[in-house]
This record gives C-alpha cells, sequence and structure tokens, in this order.
C-alpha cells in the first residue's frame, strides 16, 4: 500500500493516468462527431456519366442514384477525373445501347475507381446492382406495353420481372490491386508514421531540456531538423523495402516512392515538434487530438466529402490527408505525387517556421542568469 501511495504521489503517475483518460475521451468526442450524419451526405459523391446515346436513360440514372451526378462529355474527360478522384465512378451509355436493348442485350459500361476509400467502393458497386435493377424493370414495362421482342414466357402474369434482362452490367475496376493488405496500406504507414513521430518529438523534446545548459539554442535546433531529417530519409528506405518484400507492386518509382515517404514522415516530425516546442509536455495534448482528427479525416476508410463541412475543411490543413492520397497513388496508381508532395513541403515549412519563432522568443540559460545578476 506504501508503494502505491508513493506512485500517486509521482508526478509521471499522475500524467500516465490523466493520458489514458484522455486517449479514451478524445477520440470518442471526435469519431463520432465527425462521423456523424455521413449517411445523409451521399449526395457530395460525385459520379459522371457520359451518354453517347443522348437519351432518356442517363436521366433515369440521375434520379436512380443517391449521389450527384454530372455530365462529362468523352470517356478521356471521365477517366482523367476519376484517376484524380474528382469523381467516385464513371458510367458509359454507349452509342447504340438503345437499338441494342430493343434486339437483344444492351451493356452499360461502369468505371469505379479503386485508388479510393474502401467505403466509397462498396457504395459504388452496391449503386450499379441498384442502377440495373431499376434500368431492367423499366425497360421491361415499356417492352412488355408495346410487346416488342419479349418471349411470351415472361409476358405470363406473376412472372419476375428481372426474369427478363434487357441491360448487362460491365464493371471496369480501374487502378486495380490485388489482395486486402493493400486497401490497409495507407492506414497502416499514416498511423505508424505519426505515432512514431509524436513519440520522437518527444524524446527529443526531454533530450533538448537536458542539453538548453550547455548548448546555445540554436545549435540545438539546426541539430534537432538534421536528426530528423536524416531519421525521415532511413525511415522512408524502410518503410518501401518493406513494402516491396511483402510483394506490393508500386505504381510509382522507387526513387520518388522514397522522396514522398520522407515528406511525409519529416512533415509528421515538425508538426508533432511544433506542439511540445510551443506548450512543453502540455503539447503532447494537441498531438493526441491531431492524431485522432487525422485518423478520421485522412480518407482512408470514409471518404471526406460524407464528412461535415468542419471536419473537412480541418482536413486540409493535417499532413495525413496528403499523405493518404499519395499512398493511393503509390499502391494503386491513376494519379502523380507532385501536388502532394508539395503541399507536403508547405506544411513542414509553416511548422518548423512556427518553430523558430518560438526558439526566436525563447531566452537562454546564459542570458537569463545576466539578467538576473543585473
Amino acid at each position: 500500500m506504501n508503494t502505491c501511495k508513493a506512485f500517486f504521489k509521482s508526478g509521471p503517475t499522475l500524467v500516465g493516468i490523466g493520458i489514458a483518460f484522455a486517449f479514451l475521451l478524445i477520440f470518442f468526442i471526435v469519431w463520432l462527431t465527425a462521423y456523424d450524419g455521413v449517411s445523409d451526405r451521399l449526395e457530395n459523391l460525385r459520379v459522371g456519366i457520359v451518354d453517347h446515346e443522348t437519351t432518356f436513360y442517363s436521366s433515369i440514372l440521375e434520379d436512380s442514384l443517391p449521389f450527384t451526378t454530372i455530365t462529362i462529355d468523352n470517356e478521356s474527360a471521365g477517366m482523367e477525373q476519376l484517376n484524380k478522384r474528382e469523381i467516385e465512378m464513371l458510367i458509359v451509355i454507349p452509342e447504340g445501347f438503345t437499338n441494342s436493348i430493343q434486339t437483344e442485350e444492351g451493356v452499360m459500361e461502369y468505371y469505379i475507381n479503386q485508388a479510393a476509400p474502401s467505403m466509397s467502393k462498396q457504395m459504388m458497386e452496391n449503386a450499379v446492382k441498384e442502377i440495373t435493377t431499376k434500368l431492367n424493370e423499366y425497360i421491361f414495362t415499356v417492352k412488355k406495353e408495346q410487346v416488342i421482342n419479349v418471349p411470351e414466357e415472361y409476358i405470363k402474369e406473376g412472372m419476375q420481372l428481372l426474369s427478363y434482362q434487357s441491360v448487362r452490367t460491365e464493371i471496369v475496376q480501374v487502378n486495380h490491386t490485388e489482395g486486402f493488405a493493400a486497401t490497409m496500406v495507407p492506414l497502416l504507414i499514416i498511423l505508424a508514421s505519426f505515432v512514431g513521430s509524436m513519440l520522437m518529438s518527444l524524446n527529443l523534446y526531454q533530450a533538448t531540456q537536458n542539453l538548453k545548459s550547455s548548448f546555445n539554442k540554436w545549435s540545438i535546433l539546426l541539430s534537432r531538423f538534421s536528426i530528423q531529417l536524416i531519421v525521415s530519409g532511413c525511415l522512408a528506405v524502410l518503410t518501401i523495402s518493406l513494402l516491396l518484400l511483402f510483394q506490393f507492386e508500386l505504381q510509382v518509382s522507387v526513387f520518388e516512392s522514397i522522396i514522398f515517404q520522407t515528406l511525409v514522415y519529416l512533415s509528421f516530425l515538425c508538426f508533432t515538434q511544433m506542439f511540445t516546442i510551443l506548450f512543453g509536455m502540455a503539447g503532447m495534448l494537441f498531438n493526441i487530438i491531431s492524431l485522432s482528427i487525422q485518423l478520421v479525416t485522412a480518407g482512408v476508410i470514409v471518404p471526406r466529402v460524407l464528412l461535415s463541412d468542419f471536419y473537412q475543411q480541418l482536413s486540409t490543413v493535417f499532413p495525413a490527408t496528403y499523405g493518404t492520397s499519395g499512398y493511393f497513388t503509390i499502391i494503386y496508381g491513376g494519379a502523380s505525387l507532385t501536388e502532394e508532395m508539395l503541399l507536403l513541403c508547405s506544411i513542414i515549412v509553416i511548422t518548423f517556421g512556427v518553430t523558430v519563432v518560438r526558439v526566436v522568443l525563447t531566452k537562454e540559460k546564459n542570458e537569463e542568469v545576466s539578467l538576473q545578476g543585473n
């Protein structure tokens, strides 16, 4: 019992218990508020339609889908938007579709981008089934009334409408990668990178406190950044090597992947370092909050467009958002890493700039001593 009392009289014990409670409260509050109302914002998902027939079938698709539909001139423009993840699915009504369903079976083409959150892909696949069902029901009804190319056995009363198929679906999985593990790679790397950077920043801060009396603040800051840059590069090499070891096929070059992961880890380190420099040990609370928010808003499982406007805007300032987007490209392909890399560089510059300003305003030990002597 005396030992137990001694533990509770120790500051680190109370801090550890407080962190455990903070983790639980923060994750509950952030995750439940962020995911609230996701199913009510399905219209935020965008689907493109290329209609070569210029018929009323595109209007049927628009009425059938709970998503926002946009008309696209051709497949080339549609595929470009699909690869950039500006739309979730591309629907193509081929030329001659109306004539084909009158004489035989028409084919409706659906292109679904696999470099997207799991929830988005599943919703698009379910939407394809619903669209096909409604189109077949509608076309069957028209044919039954006009008695056009419908076998007599299908017109008999009580026969299931879907016994006669006029429309067949052709689903093309764009940027497809085999294996369920590939879908979890972005989340795995982002989570491991941020937690690792958070713990590293904490330990570097504690080391800084011990070195303050022996070295000036600028040499400490420069050394910290040098260590962060070297560690980021080494961890990037290790990360990409592990992906290759586990036989993941990278859709961009190994060199570009390493540079990208270096920027991801360095942005995480500068981000978490900023809070520890600004607030000391209390900065870890802000890092815990940012960890929770980034896991929700990064767009690995749930598309960011389905979150509330507040969380969508908040996601734009966090590096995990661009890290996730970049890893969709590395694992699935379809887009370029240039934009994500530039945004990560911006985050590095801004967060390190805030750290520099804080260091400028910090008085060194020898300055404090001289002021006290005067």
